[in-house]
């Protein structure tokens, strides 16, 4: 990727995603259910440092159908798409890495709503991209089992590949 690219390359994977999303809460009938939120979810956080709270545009997918809202009043959806995810640090005590830092900030933006980070590195495809979500998105979205990997250490993540979400987790 050619340097300043990667805005594109991160709109390129939200949309992606968006399509993704749409297609599974409909059950394959419709694309356009979710879409990119304003500023990819900076409205939100300027809003938020000017004492207001937006909690239907928090985050990278907003809901654009009255049908995708039962995803998006449930979770903040965050999507990262990055060269690296230093996944080796989920390995260690405490985890660290890329994964995990997007992790903590993306719990702390996610106030009252469970937080659902969707990540992948360079050259993974869409389905290969991983699914974060807390102890609550693991109950909801998988009964709690099937997961990839869990991280405690105070972080309380649980990880799923996309793929597996798209094809086998419950809609909320």
């Amino acid at each position: 990727m050619r340097p300043g690219g990667g805005k594109q390359k991160g709109g390129a994977f939200e949309r992606q995603v968006c399509k993704q999303l749409s297609l599974w809460m409909s059950r394959g009938m419709h694309d356009d259910w979710f879409w990119r939120s304003a500023m990819s979810g900076g409205r939100a956080t300027v809003q938020r440092a000017k004492g207001k709270r937006n909690q239907t545009q928090v985050g990278d997918i907003s809901a654009i159908h009255p049908q995708g809202a039962r995803l998006t009043d449930v979770f903040v959806i965050e999507c990262k798409n990055v060269k690296d995810l230093a996944l080796h640090g989920l390995f260690f005590d405490p985890p660290y890495g890329a994964l995990v830092d997007y992790w903590k900030v993306l719990c702390k933006i996610a106030g009252d709503k469970s937080p659902m980070l969707i990540a992948r590195q360079n050259f993974f495809s869409t389905g290969e991209a991983l699914v974060c979500v807390d102890w609550f998105g693991a109950r909801e979205l998988a009964d709690g089992g099937n997961f990839h990997a869990h991280v405690r250490a105070g972080m309380g993540m649980y990880v799923y590949q996309l793929d597996y979400i798209l094809g086998y987790g419950r809609r909320p």
